[in-house]
């Protein structure tokens, strides 16, 4: 990592990047997985070293993907991968890809400035496949990076709709969400994962992001809900209650 560290270093102090951001990598085949997170690190690590290199600090990274439900694939592609380098205010990001071979690990990585995304460099390393290493490879995690979020669903002490006794809300006025600006220019849709608390009346009064979407389709997927009216959901005393529930808002161009 060290010979990496310095090969990257030098590529950034030649084209006078600020602001590096090193994202989590991903691989081997195309998964997420504790290697990848531990080579992201070290790298970081290695780089915070040389005084002349400014970074971004990885825990931004981390609680930005986590809080939006990024998918980590998908930000391992340079455009996605620059406007979450914006957001976190670095002027240049890494992103990288991790090749399994018989023997070795094969780190690819790649130095972009922002806010083109120009690539600057690609450089690559390779590490023996260790009885550690190959652990790390072998532990994959959620794509997005949230494991335990996304094991337990649950927004606060609300019951879950459909469970137990608790029926389910359903759309009554439920329209499309609006775009941002930046997903429109780009024609970026998707479905996004919201998991939202609806009251008694059938209003939706909080919501976050489980799996989300990039370019600012989060905030106007919670925005959009909390304009929905919802039947409300009936306890199993036969009255309407609150409830926690799963949602999905989808943005579709035509």
């Amino acid at each position: 990592m060290k010979d990496l560290a310095g090969n990257v270093a030098q590529a950034v102090k030649k084209s006078h990047l600020k602001n590096l951001l090193v994202m989590d990598f991903q691989g081997p085949n195309k998964k997420y997985s504790l290697l990848g997170l531990k080579l992201a690190d070290d790298l970081s690590a290695a780089l915070a070293l040389d005084p002349a290199i400014g970074l971004i600090d990885r825990r931004q990274f981390a609680e930005f993907v986590s809080r939006e439900g990024l998918l980590i694939p998908e930000a391992n592609q340079p455009d996605p991968a620059n406007w979450i380098a914006n957001q976190l205010s670095a002027k240049s990001f890494v992103i990288g890809n991790i090749e399994e071979t018989g023997n070795d690990f094969i780190l690819h990585v790649t130095i972009y400035d922002c806010p083109k995304p120009r690539n600057v460099q690609d450089l690559k390393a390779t590490f023996s496949k260790t009885a550690d290493l190959s652990s790390l490879a072998g532990r994959a995690l959620d794509a997005t990076g949230d494991d335990q979020r996304n094991r337990d669903h649950k927004l606060s002490s609300l019951p879950h709709s459909g469970q137990h006794g608790y029926s389910m809300p359903h759309c009554q006025y439920c329209p499309s969400p609006e775009f941002s600006t930046e997903a429109r220019s780009r024609k970026a849709g998707g479905t996004a994962t919201l998991i939202a608390e609806v009251d008694e009346t059938g209003q939706i009064t909080n919501a976050v992001i489980l799996q989300g979407l990039f370019y600012g389709l989060n905030e106007k997927a919670v925005e959009g809900v909390k304009q929905w009216r919802m039947t409300p959901a009936i306890g199993p005393d036969g009255s309407p209650v609150a409830v926690q529930q799963r949602i999905e808002v989808s943005f579709r161009l035509y």
